[in-house]
């Protein structure tokens, strides 16, 4: 359309000084003509001004042409023939004569431009309309014959118009247009211009336009016929193509069969002025000579009406007029002046033929005879006898054909015909004879041999026409073919030619593109940047120990946070907004009602995407994405739909709707990004998953502690992305060990029941991302209201054999019964009446272990105490039925309750935050009138939560439930799960909560979407693990030195982990007084293990800095201002823990006086420099992340610096710093960094006084420990629960040891009178083991403190040394307990039975190392 708008715009005056690409602006318009038809008078308005511009400009037309002007008409016709009854009649008329005054005009180009390409165009048109006559519709077949003659027509004029023309008269007429012409050339400038309506409403109205198109052909034919025209053909030119155009009017004459009415829908009449044809100067009298009078004016190029019979006159005329003058010019020795009449003599011996083939067509009996008379005109000329002697060829037999045509005339039809057309039959016969051919006398007896004779002959005559028809429709057939052929061709040439156009402007368009999207993505880059930046600066600068801390911002409540430590153990909280309202809190809990916004949210309010969206989004784009996949992220409060990435270096998950899910994420709570990314590097584990019983998630374990649930439309789907990510260079992942291998690993005692139970869950699917698939574990005790409690004792645990539902006989009556009953009801069928159909028998219909069950216990601990609210209408649940006591929740699931059968989750054995009502929450008043807050726990927990936990734990690892376990095993992952095993163990649960429930099946869609919700809500069985009973665990037996089980291997924290058995029973208190069965474990110095003995001593004469205990059972003594840095190698997927797995390792060294930190990779060369520290930033002390390529560095300006690094051979270090983070909380020197890795913390204490905790994983502060009354001179962390020890100087002399938990709670703390300078803990497994912090004194003695209450247990002394234990240490496996003094003397202790058993591995890093 714009290109139309551009053409009307065009001064047509000026066309021909217009540029070329201008011209071509025309193109695109051919393509709105056939797709416009619906718009007539669009289409009309198009077609006029196409007409306008083939007139005012040859080359314009030339372009048309060249780009399919043709094929555009004759696709316009053929689709109007077909919508010609969807269409007004004169609309229908109007468009077919817009495009027949097309097809004139550019016949009329080509006609009179000089060059045989030209003529091609119009043989090229007639053949087109000839394979147009191939179409299944009638009309457009007469229509195609009709526009042939109207072509041939056209062309035959104009050369005859055009040789009429006075040179002199014609180019005065062209250079000085008469006014009418001028008013004509007014109006067309307004034709496109017409508004929609019925184009021609009146007859009077079609005359007008086709008035205007006919004057457009006038002034074009003005304009070609002009001796100024560059372009105007020859002469010879024109000679060549009258001939050309005779022979194809001729044949087309003769061989074709037209409808008159297609020639009057084409005649549609002129304005009455014009008149109806061209004069000829044939028609006026000339002298012997040949001369003739010549006209004084421009005569008007008009087209006659079109019909057969008018066309066939004129040509026949034509052709009889150049015979004549070339009778008349014959012996005078030249061709006639006129340049009309000289063309006509030139084509005088093509006439001769074409004359007495249309006089034998014509009088053929095929033919009406109405037709036939028509022929008789030819004998009223007085030269008709001549024209016969030089047109009749003997050698085509024309005369007899003639002779035997007009005898059968006179013969057959003479009562038809007047006596003046048998006068005339008798004058055509005589002048035949006259020309030499026999003819029959029209009084001839009619005998038999002659009308047998004649009649053969006549079958003869039209046997050959019928021949002669087909041989030239064999002709036309191939001209059609080979024009199609070579279109094709063209078309194909053209096409080539676009396709390199469009690569060549694609290319173009793309560099351009890409110039453009660099642009825009370093705008975008430098904003996200800028907006990175700030976020940090936020989180490092707004917190309680920041300068821009605003109390009333910054988030002061807890949730759980989802990072996993050792065991799938997730102990960890995080900060949160709690965007509960305050009815749900108790009265002096509650918060002002304003919604409280982050710390310098302002920032960050016009951003129409959230940071986490937009910094993953910016990675997946900043590199190739090999693979993507359609997928779901589930998470416990959330599924977010978006699109997995799998690039290069990582993988990427893109919120959908990222725009509407930033609005308010952080204020509602959300502090995990729902678009997230990981590099391949993190991943640990990768699992197949169902969710919602079907077989379409994946399970994605990090290095960091996080998992990621993706769920997908399909088993193919997943599939492919499983395939993909584990195809992928994974250089940490490791091997998922069998089960067998894990099952061996358990019955011999080599992994506790809670490691077991935890592997076991992870292996049927069981996921922390899915309430539905929560992991699940057994209730063990059945005592929650004794004071005092024996582990040893069997009756105080629950019957594990049986499910928790049939703990008593008569509950196991009741549920058989229910059983029967369904059973009998399913085996009825389906009843008419009944709105859901049968389904199999169960023996409970609900399920023990769901979403409700899992926001049931964990009510009180956000984030799920919003889920609850979710799950229960915005409400919380009755009073009596909230998770209030523990001794409740066990009388209703075991015996009290029909529908109660929940089993615990896995919090009950390592979280007792869980249990605590940490926010305030209002859960209402009991019918007893007690309020519902913290969970009432057994009195042999003393109501302290953390014992409860600790208690339970021990419980769960007990003798009796070790030899028991099997059992429950056998009932939620083994045989009894289903079956016949589980109708007999009273074990079957309703069949919408097993694997292969297929919800497609249903039909009906209210059953179908009430399966749905059965699905999501009732629960989901673990998938079956075991097909066959399970093995009963063995008792423990002693591991000789070396000895390492096969299955080793498989699993990592499971390396070097031991059971023993003493040959001798130990006496010991137990760690509590009232309870009985604790086990104290069997680290170094445990009170229930033999005395501990030196086992080796080394002196060094320098004083160290640290021991490091490494996972290969070695130690490091480092000098000070050392830190050792180390990369474990991967092995075939499994990262070995033996001697030979330390892949790369190197000793960074501090304290130059250029505040450079330099590595020491290899003993034979010097250290070399690895990062240039900011002189503001003094180095004081380093930590380095266990295989975490972490690096922190505290300053004497208390800044700490996280540096992220990569390994790498590029460099002559092999280490590559990535980035770096600056730290702020301490505002005096650091003085010690330690890093726990496990839990992904690092605990940092400085000069001031201050102890601050950080998450490693987000480089971020988590709170500080506060209460110290002195500066920390001493901290360490367990492995094994994240428990954190600090020693502070006391104000009356010697040291206070203060125990907190990993989230800053303050478990206790003692006063020792010596100095502690040092501490550490035992490190051996939680429910087999108290362990104990072993601190370093003064005096050279090791004292061990129990971590359950601060108690001391034993005092480890050498009587050789009294020097201060400045360090210490236990080996990773327990074996032994390293300690090094003041003066640089290094000691391991180990148990007396075990001297010879393992020997201590030690290695130092003296401050000699670093110089050379």
């Amino acid at each position: 359309m714009l290109s139309l708008i551009f053409l009307c715009s065009l001064d047509l005056e000026e066309m021909d000084n217009i540029s070329p690409f201008r011209k071509r602006c025309i193109i695109p318009v051919l393509g709105l003509i056939e797709n416009s038809l619906y718009e007539n008078s669009l289409v009309h308005s198009i077609l006029c001004m196409l007409l306008q511009l083939v007139n005012a400009c040859p080359k314009l037309a030339d372009i048309l042409l060249d780009h399919g002007l043709l094929y555009v008409l004759f696709n316009t016709l053929s689709t109007l023939n077909g919508m010609e009854n969807g269409i007004p009649l004169n609309d229908y008329k109007l468009l077919v004569c817009d495009i027949q005054q097309m097809l004139v005009a550019v016949t009329i180009h080509s006609c009179s431009s000089s060059g045989s390409q030209y003529f091609r165009i119009i043989e090229d048109l007639i053949t087109l309309l000839g394979f147009m006559q191939t179409s299944k519709m009638r009309r457009t077949q007469e229509m195609a014959v009709a526009l042939q003659f109207r072509v041939l027509q056209s062309a035959i004029e104009f050369i005859k118009t055009t040789a009429n023309q006075e040179p002199a008269k014609l180019s005065g007429a062209v250079n000085t247009p008469s006014s009418p012409h001028h008013a004509i050339y007014q109006k067309r400038k307004s034709i496109a211009g017409r508004r929609r309506f019925s184009l021609a409403q009146t007859d009077s109205l079609l005359m007008r336009m086709r008035s205007v198109a006919s004057d457009e052909l006038h002034q074009m034919m003005q304009r070609r016929m002009s001796q100024e025209n560059p372009i105007r053909a020859s002469e010879t030119e024109f000679v060549q193509r009258l001939q050309r155009l005779v022979v194809l009017a001729v044949n087309r004459l003769i061989y074709y069969d037209v409808s008159e009415d297609l020639f009057d829908l084409l005649n549609i009449p002129d304005s009455p002025d014009h008149h109806i044809f061209t004069p000829d100067p044939g028609d006026q009298a000339h002298d012997e000579s040949g001369s003739s009078s010549v006209p004084h004016s421009p005569t008007p190029f008009i087209l006659p009406h079109a019909s057969k019979k008018s066309f066939q006159k004129d040509i026949l005329k034509l052709m009889m007029d150049g015979i004549k003058i070339s009778l008349g010019s014959t012996g005078r020795g030249g061709a006639p002046n006129h340049q009309w009449r000289r063309i006509l003599w030139s084509c005088r011996d093509t006439f001769r033929v074409q004359i007495g083939r249309l006089l034998v067509h014509t009088l053929s009996p095929s033919l009406p005879l109405h037709d036939r008379k028509e022929a008789l005109e030819f004998v009223f000329d007085h030269k008709h006898i001549d024209i016969l002697k030089e047109s009749l060829s003997p050698g085509l037999e024309h005369g007899p054909k003639l002779s035997l045509y007009l005898y059968e005339m006179l013969h057959d039809h003479k009562d038809d015909l007047t006596k003046e057309e048998q006068g005339a039959v008798g004058v055509f016969m005589t002048s035949l004879k006259l020309c030499g051919h026999r003819c029959i006398p029209p009084n001839a007896p009619h005998k038999q041999d002659l009308l047998k004779a004649i009649k053969e002959e006549k079958f003869k005559y039209e046997a050959e026409e019928k021949t002669s028809k087909a041989a030239w429709e064999k002709k036309m057939a191939n001209t059609q073919k080979n024009l199609i052929q070579r279109l094709d061709g063209k078309s194909k040439d053209i096409s080539k030619i676009a396709a390199d156009i469009t690569q060549n402007v694609s290319l173009r368009q793309g560099m351009e593109r890409k110039k453009v999207i660099q642009h825009i993505r370093g705008l975008y880059k430098t904003d996200l940047s800028a907006s990175r930046h700030w976020q940090e600066l936020v989180q490092q600068l707004t917190h309680d120990r920041a300068v821009w801390y605003d109390h009333t911002s910054y988030p002061t409540s807890w949730q759980l946070d989802p990072t996993e430590g050792p065991n799938r153990e997730r102990r960890r909280l995080q900060r949160c907004y709690l965007t509960i309202p305050n009815k749900y809190l108790l009265k002096d809990r509650r918060k002002p009602e304003e919604t409280v916004k982050p710390p310098l949210s302002f920032l960050f309010e016009d951003k129409t995407h959230s940071f986490f969206y937009s910094t993953v989004k910016d990675k997946a784009t900043s590199e190739s994405i090999r693979f993507t996949r359609r997928c779901t992220s589930v998470a416990p409060s959330r599924e977010t739909a978006g699109e997995l990435l799998l690039g290069k270096s990582g993988m990427y998950f893109v919120e959908d709707n990222a725009a509407d899910a930033h609005d308010n994420q952080i204020l509602q709570g959300e502090t995990e990004a729902p678009s997230f990314s990981w590099t391949y590097e993190e991943i640990k584990e990768v699992h197949k998953r169902w969710w919602q019983l079907r077989d379409n998630a994946v399970e994605i374990f990090l290095t960091n502690g996080r998992t990621l649930l993706l769920a997908f439309d399909n088993t193919k789907f997943r599939d492919d992305v499983y395939h993909n990510i584990l195809t992928s260079d994974l250089p940490n992942l490791l091997e998922h060990g069998n089960i067998s291998a894990l099952t061996q690993l358990w019955g011999s005692g080599q992994i506790t029941n809670f490691e077991y139970l935890t592997h076991l869950n992870k292996h049927a699917g069981r996921s922390f991302n899915d309430l539905m698939q929560y992991p699940v574990f057994p209730f063990i005790l059945s005592d929650y209201t004794s004071e005092t409690v024996d582990l040893q004792e069997t009756n105080i645990y629950r019957n594990l054999s049986k499910p928790i539902a049939v703990q008593s006989k008569e509950k196991e009556d009741r549920y058989v019964d229910n059983y029967r009953y369904l059973e009998e009801e399913y085996k009825k069928g389906i009843r008419e009446d009944d709105p859901m159909p049968p389904v199999q028998p169960y023996h409970y219909g609900s399920h023990y272990s769901n979403s409700g069950t899992v926001l049931h216990f964990q009510v009180r601990m956000p984030p799920f105490t919003k889920m609850f609210l979710a799950y229960q209408d915005q409400s919380f649940d009755i009073p009596d039925r909230t998770f209030h006591s523990m001794n409740t929740t066990w009388r209703l699931s075991s015996y009290e309750s029909m529908t109660d059968v929940k089993e615990l989750i896995p919090e009950f054995f390592y979280l007792p935050e869980f249990l605590v009502n940490r926010e305030g929450f209002d859960f209402g008043v009991r019918q007893n009138g007690e309020r519902v807050n913290h969970v009432n726990l057994p009195p042999w927990a003393r109501n302290d939560p953390r014992l409860f936990i600790l208690i339970h734990r021990q419980a769960l690892e007990s003798e009796h439930v070790s030899q028991t376990l099997c059992q429950w095993i056998d009932l939620v992952f083994g045989l009894k799960q289903k079956g016949k095993a589980a109708v007999q163990a009273i074990n079957v649960f309703h069949p919408a909560t097993y694997f292969g429930m297929d919800v497609s099946a249903v039909e009906d869609p209210v059953q179908r979407r009430a399966l749905e919700t059965m699905i999501k809500t009732y629960g989901q069985t673990p998938r079956q693990l075991f097909n066959s009973t399970h093995i009963s665990r063995t008792t423990p037996k002693l591991m000789m030195e070396g000895e390492l089980p096969a299955a080793m291997g498989l699993l990592v924290q499971f390396a070097f982990r031991e059971t023993r058995e003493h040959a001798k029973e130990v006496i010991c208190p137990s760690p509590l007084p009232w309870i009985k069965g604790l086990k104290w474990g069997e680290y170094v110095g445990s009170p229930s293990a033999p005395d501990p003995v030196v086992c080796f001593s080394q002196p060094h004469g320098e004083r160290f800095g640290s021991l490091l205990a490494l996972p290969t059972r070695a130690i490091c003594g480092l000098s000070r201002n050392f830190c050792l840095m180390m990369i474990y190698s991967k092995e075939q997927g499994v990262r070995s823990m033996h001697s030979t797995d330390i892949q790369w390792s190197a000793i960074l060294s501090w304290g130059y006086a250029d505040n450079i930190l330099r590595l020491k990779s290899k003993q034979s060369e010097p250290p070399i420099n690895f990062i240039q520290c900011s002189q503001l930033h003094q180095v004081t002390s380093c930590a380095w992340v266990p295989d975490g390529c972490q690096l922190f560095t505290g300053s004497k300006c208390g800044v700490i610096t996280a540096y992220s690094n990569r390994f790498t051979s590029t460099t002559p270090s092999e280490m590559e710093v990535e980035s770096q983070v600056h730290l702020y909380g301490h505002t005096g020197e650091v003085t010690n960094l330690f890093v726990c890795k496990p839990y992904s913390i690092l605990i940092s204490v400085s000069s001031d006084g201050t102890c601050i905790l950080w998450d490693l994983n987000r480089l971020c502060y988590v709170q500080s420990l506060s209460g110290h009354k002195s500066p920390v001179t001493a901290v360490s962390a367990s492995e094994t629960t994240g428990d954190i020890a600090t020693v502070c100087n006391s104000e009356g002399g010697g040291s206070d040891l203060r125990l907190w938990t990993v989230n800053g709670d303050l478990i206790g703390h003692v006063h020792c009178r010596e100095s502690i300078c040092s501490v550490a803990f035992s490190n051996q497994p939680e429910g087999v083991s108290v362990n104990v912090i072993a601190g370093g004194l003064e005096n050279g003695v090791v004292r061990l403190w129990s971590t359950w209450d601060l108690k001391p247990v034993r005092e480890i002394t050498f009587p050789k040394s009294s020097k201060p234990i400045i360090s210490l240490t236990y080996s990773c496996d327990g074996h032994h307990l390293y300690t090094a003094n003041s003066e640089g003397t290094v000691m391991a202790w180990c148990r007396r039975d075990q001297q010879r058993m393992k020997l201590p591995m030690f290695y130092s890093f003296l401050s000699s190392y670093a110089a050379g």
